[in-house]
């Protein structure tokens, strides 16, 4: 599904403007899938990203560009995405009509759902392709807080691309981890995408490959960070790298623990077991939704993503608390998308923080499909 579409050509950049970090990512069409061509990442200025509004778009234009030059990306349009608790999506169901009358109701009926004002909004909608039964249809909605969206658009123009689309990032992430993976389990059962970022953690659920559900949690790396920080009187990136450093139990890995390596476990189990807590209730909910014993009501899965997916030990320590199989995403193995073209270094280090700029540039590249084959 796209949100906020514009005329769009075939060369693109996914962008993917973090509140810790830029990630930009380039692909290309070929016979049996696509091709990843370039890839960059590069810190977010400190303090231009607020609530997901990109508060000092000239200094986050300029890191931009800068990545662009430095990983040699010369696609000049662009796709970012946003997220965050702002960010609605909903599928509700409308009586059926034309496309010229719901693009005229959607903003009344996205006026149940956003707690600020519709005006302050971009609205979306897009009819999915289960249309509901007699004279109901299902629709996607969504919405986004103008400056969120705004603010995206004016840094993508200011870094000299011309803005093909904001999308949304939990949209992004089931495109490139879920549509683009040639494991069948996707497409028999449920599963969990939780993207683990610096200020937020996304909970998105798919079912037989389809977005069903998704759902924003203020816990994130920020929160890991923060309170390694104050434990040991840190500055900020001092409490990353020890952070990165802390193995969770339950890995393979995990050595004798110190007496450090256990103060900072003891800080950051409340924080990872409440936000775990609040991932059960989305999986939960979803559950909720189907009579007990349903196929599709079996989250078969959980796939991690984002920086702090990335700490030692995350996937086994989920995977025993939610008492669900668990694994940090693989983007470029067993999928249609290849990245021969980047070392394999680099996709190892790398490879869960690109998953949503992968999904916005794959964005274009469906779209320039599809009009191929039409």
């Amino acid at each position: 599904m796209g949100f906020f579409n514009l005329f769009g050509k075939e060369a693109v950049v996914g962008i993917d403007i973090g509140s810790r970090t830029i990630k930009a990512v380039e692909i290309e069409a070929t016979g049996s899938g696509w091709r990843v061509v370039n890839a960059g990442i590069e810190p977010t200025p400190e303090d231009t990203c607020k609530d997901g509004v990109i508060t000092d778009v000239a200094e986050v234009a300029h890191v931009v560009k800068s990545l662009l030059k430095t990983a040699d990306i010369r696609a000049q349009g662009a796709i970012a995405a946003v997220s965050g608790s702002q960010v609605i999506v909903r599928q509700v169901q409308l009586p059926k009509m034309n496309e010229f009358a719901l693009r005229k109701s959607i903003k009344f009926e996205a006026g149940k759902y956003v707690s600020a004002s519709v005006d302050d909004s971009v609205v979306e909608c897009q009819v999915l392709k289960d249309s509901g039964e007699g004279d109901q249809m299902n629709v996607m909605l969504v919405a986004a807080p103008n400056d969120m969206v705004g603010s995206r658009v004016a840094v993508l123009e200011m870094a000299g691309l011309e803005p093909f689309s904001i999308d949304v990032e939990a949209f992004a992430l089931v495109r490139s981890l879920a549509e683009c993976s040639k494991d069948p389990s996707y497409k028999i059962g449920a599963a969990a995408l939780v993207d683990m970022g610096a200020s937020h953690t996304d909970v998105n659920i798919v079912c037989a490959g389809e977005f069903a559900l998704t759902r924003n949690i203020p816990i994130a790396g920020d929160s890991f960070t923060n309170a390694i920080k104050a434990l040991a009187n840190l500055s900020f990136q001092e409490a990353v790298v020890l952070k990165f450093e802390t193995v969770l139990p339950g890995s393979s890995d995990q050595p004798s623990v110190s007496d450090a390596q256990s103060k900072r476990w003891r800080v950051v189990q409340p924080l990872l077991d409440e936000l775990l807590r609040e991932i059960r209730r989305s999986i939960h909910f979803y559950q909720s939704q189907f009579p007990e014993g349903a196929e599709q009501a079996a989250v078969k899965k959980v796939i991690l993503s984002g920086g702090s997916a990335q700490m030692s030990g995350m996937a086994a320590y989920v995977s025993a608390k939610l008492n669900i199989p668990a694994e940090i995403s693989d983007l470029f193995n067993n999928s249609v998308i290849n990245c021969n073209g980047l070392a394999p270094g680099y996709i190892e280090e790398h490879g869960p923080v690109l998953a949503i700029a992968t999904g916005l540039a794959l964005k274009e590249e469906e779209v320039s499909a599809a009009r191929l084959a039409a």
